[in-house]
């Protein structure tokens, strides 16, 4: 008989997670004996707690805030572009040859990212603006450096958007505050955030536009009232569900070798969120 492959998603909270539902979508679709689980890791060994969880039989483990660094830190090898961007989202089990489980890790945000990107744009334009300066901006950042767009960064800390553009050999046009926002995005084709403001309470008020295009990695309520008033403006607009899919998607293909359909399990999902 064969055995039942774990999974899971490890956070802090972790309870609002969509992955199981996105996995266990897959899971049905394919018909795969696997099982995926929400695992709340508040601990400050979060290294040695992770490393552990290859040990007790899990295959594969998706990573989201605050642990992004210590899976870093806990896996013993890596991919290219995890190393550049500096964090690691997915991480996969491997044998060292006498049975012990260790982790490679890899970050699927930057292909999610691009994945979402190109379904709302078929030709990308030669610059675009990005707003923000941590983890989830270096994995966009590193995805449109791929694409040889130059950027302009805009960041509450410039020095932390010129700390970036440093570590990831960036084509940086311009480096400015939130201050500039309007002034940077008049005009722009693209306009990407990675700020979440909506858990706050806050949201952006971007320039009018003709034919601009606004991506907000965050979904749900944390993005609706910053993605109305950029449609209300003009905006072609896109969330971060997409992104959200198209990184558990790499994951899923990295695990099991196979591509799973992104689109049906957007479309689910899309409806869960709704409701």
């Amino acid at each position: 008989m064969t055995e039942t492959r774990l999974f899971g998603v490890v956070g802090h909270p972790v309870r609002h997670s969509l992955s199981p539902a996105i996995h266990a979508f897959w899971y049905n679709q394919l018909g795969l004996k696997a099982a995926y689980q929400a695992l709340d890791l508040v601990s400050d060994t979060a290294v040695k707690d992770i490393r552990s969880l290859a040990r007790f039989g899990y295959s594969g483990l998706n990573v989201t805030l605050p642990h992004k660094l210590s899976a870093f830190e806990a896996a013993s090898d890596m991919s290219a572009a995890a190393r550049t961007i500096g964090a690691i989202n997915t991480l996969a089990s491997r044998s060292d040859g006498d049975d012990h489980r260790h982790w490679f890790g890899e970050n699927t945000d930057w292909t999610g990212f691009l994945w979402s990107l190109d379904r709302v744009m078929d030709v990308l334009p030669s610059h675009a603006v990005l707003i923000g300066a941590g983890g989830a901006a270096r994995a966009v950042a590193y995805a449109l450096n791929t694409r040889a767009l130059a950027l302009t960064l805009i960041n509450r800390t410039e020095d932390k958007a010129r700390e970036l553009a440093s570590d990831l050999s960036l084509n940086v046009s311009r480096v400015t505050g939130l201050t500039d926002l309007t002034e940077v995005c008049t005009g722009a084709d693209l306009v990407i955030n990675t700020v979440s403001l909506g858990h706050s309470g806050g949201h952006l008020e971007l320039p009018t536009t003709v034919s601009g295009t606004f991506l907000d990695i965050s979904y749900g309520n944390a993005a609706e009232a910053t993605l109305d008033s950029a449609k209300n403006a003009g905006w072609q607009v896109e969330d971060g569900l997409p992104m959200l899919i198209g990184q558990a998607a790499d994951a899923f293909k990295l695990w099991f070798g196979v591509d799973p359909d992104r689109e049906a399990a957007l479309s689910a999902m899309r409806k869960r969120v709704s409701a």
